[in-house]
């Protein structure tokens, strides 16, 4: 204080000038490692755009410019869209962009809301465990078959589906549970709605 050091006061926040406590360490790595994933994901949709219309472009240059088409092009590039299409449900969940129907739950008291979401909430991880499991079964008939065009094991496409599943399950048990433990509103009025 006197000695030309700076005052560290722990304690709650408040409008009083307060510090906030640090989180726990188990948290912040786990905001950490959250972050780090959503860099890497938001990386792997730019570059599988880049590569799908990368790909079409040069297969039309080539088909119409020199009557030539690329082996593989056309696979390559469903394959990218495909696996865009199912990390970008993930991504489309963290930005609030799913077409929603938020009309009942915004006219409910808001400790209803909160409750009514918890079923919701069970039903769509349900879905995308579903979805997680059948994506792993599939991935073991996709060992045994590779792709017409590119010689790829199929099980390389398929695994899309249950890293699909998990992300967009990750970040909708994390939009979910931000609601249902009251950190965010019930009813966020983002995205598409349908009301």
């Amino acid at each position: 204080m006197g000695n030309g050091q700076p005052c560290r006061m722990s304690g709650a926040a408040s409008k009083g000038g307060l510090l906030p406590a640090p989180a726990p360490l188990p948290l912040r790595m786990a905001r950490e490692a959250l972050a780090l994933l959503r860099r890497l994901v938001d990386l792997v949709l730019l570059l599988l755009l880049a590569a799908m219309v990368l790909l079409v472009l040069a297969q039309v240059i080539f088909r119409y410019g020199f009557n030539h088409s690329i082996a593989g092009a056309d696979e390559a590039a469903t394959f990218a869209q495909i696996w865009m299409v199912l990390l970008g449900a993930g991504y489309a969940m963290r930005q609030r962009l799913h077409v929603s129907i938020e009309l009942v739950i915004e006219r409910l008291l808001e400790r209803l809301a909160r409750l009514l979401l918890v079923p919701v909430a069970g039903l769509c991880l349900w879905f995308l465990w579903v979805v997680l499991q059948g994506g792993l079964l599939l991935m073991q008939v996709g060992a045994w078959q590779t792709s017409p065009a590119l010689q790829l094991p199929m099980n390389i496409p398929y695994a899309m589906l249950p890293v699909g599943a998990a992300y967009f399950a990750l970040e909708a048990a994390l939009a979910f549970g931000a609601a249902i433990l009251g950190r965010e509103k019930v009813a966020t009025g983002g995205g598409v709605r349908v009301d």
